[in-house]
This record gives C-alpha cells, structure tokens and sequence, in this order.
C-alpha cells in the first residue's frame, strides 16, 4: 500500500482505508450514487472520515471536473454565515470589500458545495439553505438580482438531525431536503479489523513527511490499538502515530512508551515505561548530572503516568488518585506531553 496526498479530481475510494465489510458496503454505495445529482447527508461520529467520502463522491462524479467547495458551518460566525453562503455586493455593510464577492455557493458552480457540520446552521440559515435547496437560485447581499447555480449538495454532520429535528433544532422539511441519500460512516471501534491497515497506511505518510524510517509498531502497541475503543476515531488514531514519530529517536518500531498515557493499560502490560522504576529513573537522572527541579519533574510526571495507568486512563479517577484537581491534572498533562 502506497500513502500520498492525492488532489480532489485523482481522489478514489482507494483512498478511503478500510476492507471490512461496513467499508466496503459504503464504497460500493459511494460509487452507485456518484453520478446522480442528489443530495448526499453523510452522518459519523467526529474523525470518521466524513470529508473523505465527500471528496470521493465528487471525484467519481460527473462534476468532478468542476470546484469541490467546502463550508464549515460551524466555523463562520452566524453574522457572516449568509454573506460566505451567498455573497454580496461592493456597499452592502460597511467593512465589505471593493467590488463585492461571490459567495461560497457561487463558487461551487458546476461542481459540488461541502456543507460540514451543518447542523450548526441558525435556524434563519437554515431556512434560506432550504429555498436555495428548491430553487437553486441566489441572491447576494445587496442586490435584487438573482443568479442560478448548478451545485451538487453534500451535508455534514455528527449530531443526530432526526432528535434535532424532534426538539424543533433543525428544520424538518431542510432535514429530507439534505438527507436524500445517507451514508453512515461507522466509528473506529466497529471496524477494528481496518486497524492494522490505518497504521500502515500512516507510517508510509509520516516516513514521507518526517524523512523517517519506521517499520512498524511493537506487538504490545498494536494489541493496544485494538483493545482501545478509539473515541476520537481515524483523526485520534492518525494523531497518536504523528504523537509517537515525534518521540521516536533511533528505533524503527514504535514501542510502548511512544504511545500516550491512557493506551497503557489497554496494551496488557504491567509498566507504562520501560525501565526500572521511579528508584532506578532517579539513579540514572543523577548520573546525567540533572539537577534537583529537573529530577523532581521526571518524578512527578512518572507518578502521573502510573495514576492514568491505574485509573486506566480515565482522567477524573486519575486526579482524585493524585489528590489534585482535573484542571490541575490538565495542566500538567499538557506540561509533560502526556495528552
């Protein structure tokens, strides 16, 4: 398996990482839907890949010579949400720029417009998204005249817009609007037979970007990876190999201790660290010459560690055992590069 970073027009569900049968049911999907224009809702917990399948679907369409336009919605403040959407005129508010701008949705023109997280919509957008959805036309701040566009819509989100919908959070008739196709990204955890292939698929990555070597991790880290329930999905389990290739010196196996605190006690053993103990770390830390402040840091961070192992990495329990507060625990997490 080869890793690169493909653009938006070569991108291919070869792309999209995973043999188990949920991932492959959805690639098959993918490409059955591609070439139709309908509305696609792609729903999946936070990291799963929704992006991922967005950029695929438009490069196995028809439009897939035209813009992949992405809006997060959640990232635009709700007063600049309809100007990013549709655009204005040069003089529409003050601060605009000169000579106007096209929005988001003009942009997507031919091609497909990427509504990520949508659910973050205010209910006012959210009605002005619905008659874009029925009439494809916009109109940009300061201008009576309206302009057809021709885009493919792709929504986003990781709430559940069917209970929005219930408690009057979310726009029933923009809810069947978007979710006339869906495609459920399943988390991490129900797929961990696409573990192995994920770690792979990373290291070749980060080898590139690191001009590294690694081969692989140890067998203790990788029954980690399988034991642990992964909450953050595809973006933490990415995030904890970057983690570790920042730590790695001349080992070419990601081991044990490269890993963060909590995946300890998922990897069935009994130390987090490889080496003696607390006696034997602060024999060797006066042997290097460290002075006082510095060995009474590398004791404080090993009894964190044995408190996250112990509580097995749930941090609450870990700052109780410590007798300090979570946002004290946090504190120290974030100084010793534990998170």
């Amino acid at each position: 398996m080869r890793f690169h970073s493909p653009g938006v027009a070569h991108f291919t569900t070869d792309h999209i990482i995973g043999l188990s049968p949920q991932m492959l049911d959805l690639k098959e999907t993918l490409l059955k839907i591609a070439p139709r224009n309908s509305n696609v809702l792609i729903t999946g917990e936070s990291g799963t890949g929704k992006e991922l399948f967005a950029r695929a679907l438009h490069a196995a369409s028809l439009r897939r010579a035209g813009p992949f336009v992405k809006i997060n919605c959640a990232a635009i403040p709700d007063t600049l949400v309809e100007s990013e959407l549709f655009g204005y005129e040069e003089g529409a508010f003050t601060g605009c720029r000169k000579g106007g701008q096209p929005g988001k949705l003009e942009l997507a023109h031919q091609g497909t417009v990427f509504l990520d997280e949508v659910a973050e919509l205010s209910w006012p957008m959210q009605a002005k998204l619905l008659r874009f959805l029925q009439e494809r036309e916009i109109q940009k701040l300061g201008s009576r005249r309206s302009i057809y566009v021709d885009v493919r819509v792709v929504a986003a989100t990781n709430v559940n817009l069917e209970q929005m919908v219930k408690y009057k959070k979310f726009r029933e008739d923009l809810f069947y609007r978007l979710n006339v196709i869906n495609l459920h990204i399943p988390p991490l955890r129900e797929r961990k037979e696409d573990i192995p292939l994920l770690v792979e698929a990373f290291i070749q990555k980060f080898n590139l970007s690191f001009k590294a070597r690694v081969s692989g991790v140890a067998p203790e880290v990788m029954n980690a990876f399988m034991q642990y329930s992964w909450p953050g999905n595809v973006r933490e389990l990415e995030n904890c190999l970057e983690r570790a290739f920042n730590l790695i010196d001349d080992n070419k196996v990601i081991q044990l201790h490269h890993l963060p605190a909590h995946l300890y006690s998922f990897s069935g053993e009994k130390q987090p660290l490889r080496d003696t103990g607390l006696p034997g770390q602060v024999a060797q830390a006066f042997r290097q010459g460290k002075t006082l402040v510095e060995i009474l840091e590398q004791v404080e961070k090993y009894i964190i560690l044995q408190a996250l192992v112990e509580s097995k990495g749930n941090r609450a329990r870990a700052a109780r055992l410590l007798g300090i507060s979570r946002p004290g625990l946090y504190k120290k997490l974030v100084k010793y590069n534990l998170m």
